[in-house]
C-alpha cells in the first residue's frame, strides 16, 4: 500500500485527481460526495487501506484546497472506507470471520448490513449538513493557485487515470490483491516517466 501511494504520488496520479477534483466537486457536497467515492472504492477493491492511501490523500488535497476542514474531511474518506472495506466480498476480513464461524459470505455480508447501512446513511445526512455550511467558506482563489502549482510540477493529463483503472480492472477480474498492487505500483511508475 505505500509502495502505490508514492508510486501514484511521484507519478502525478494523485495530484491528477486533486488538479481535476477541484473542477469538479464542489464545496457544498464535496463531504458527502467524499464518503460516497471512498465507499464505492472500498467496496471494490476491499481495502479500506488502499482507500485512504490513495482517494484519501487525493480528497484531503482538494478538501484543505477549497478551505474544508482536514478532520471533516478526514472523517468522510474513513467513514467510506471502512463501510467499503467491511462489505467488500473482497476484504479479508469479511471472507475470514464467516470461516471461522461456519457460514458462507454473502449471509455474513447481509448481517454485517443490519448495522453499516444505518451507520454510513446517519454519516451520510451529517456530512451534507455540514457541508451545506461549509460552501460559505470555500476558497476559490485558493483552489486556482493550488492547481496552477500542480501543472508546473506535473504534467496533467486524464491518461493519468489509467493507473487507478488498471487497479480497478484487475480487482473486478478477480486477480489477487498483491499482483493488482504491484500492477497499480508500476502502472504509477510508468506515469511518472512520461
Amino acid at each position: 500500500i505505500g509502495g502505490l501511494a508514492a508510486s501514484w504520488l511521484l507519478g502525478g496520479v494523485v495530484p491528477a485527481m486533486i488538479h481535476y477534483g477541484l473542477d469538479l466537486l464542489d464545496p457544498t457536497f464535496f463531504l458527502p460526495a467524499s464518503l460516497v467515492i471512498c465507499a464505492a472504492v472500498s467496496l471494490a477493491t476491499g481495502s479500506s487501506w488502499s482507500t485512504t492511501a490513495t482517494m484519501g490523500i487525493a480528497l484531503i488535497g482538494i478538501g484543505k484546497a477549497m478551505g474544508i476542514s482536514e478532520a471533516m474531511t478526514a472523517g468522510a474518506v474513513i467513514s467510506g472506507a471502512y463501510f467499503g472495506d467491511k462489505l467488500s466480498p473482497l476484504s479479508d476480513t469479511t471472507n475470514l470471520a464467516p470461516a471461522m464461524a461456519g457460514t458462507d459470505l454473502f449471509t455474513h455480508i447481509r448481517y454485517m448490513a443490519w448495522t453499516t447501512v444505518p451507520s454510513i446513511s446517519i454519516a451520510l445526512v451529517a456530512f451534507v449538513f455540514i457541508g451545506l455550511g461549509s460552501a460559505e467558506n470555500a476558497e476559490v482563489q485558493q483552489a486556482v493557485y493550488i492547481q496552477e502549482v500542480l501543472e508546473m510540477h506535473f504534467h496533467m493529463t486524464p491518461w493519468l487515470f489509467a493507473a487507478p483503472a488498471v487497479v480497478v480492472l484487475l480487482i473486478a477480474l478477480r486477480v489477487p490483491a498483491i499482483p493488482s498492487i504491484f500492477s497499480g505500483i508500476a502502472a504509477g511508475l510508468i506515469c511518472e516517466l512520461l
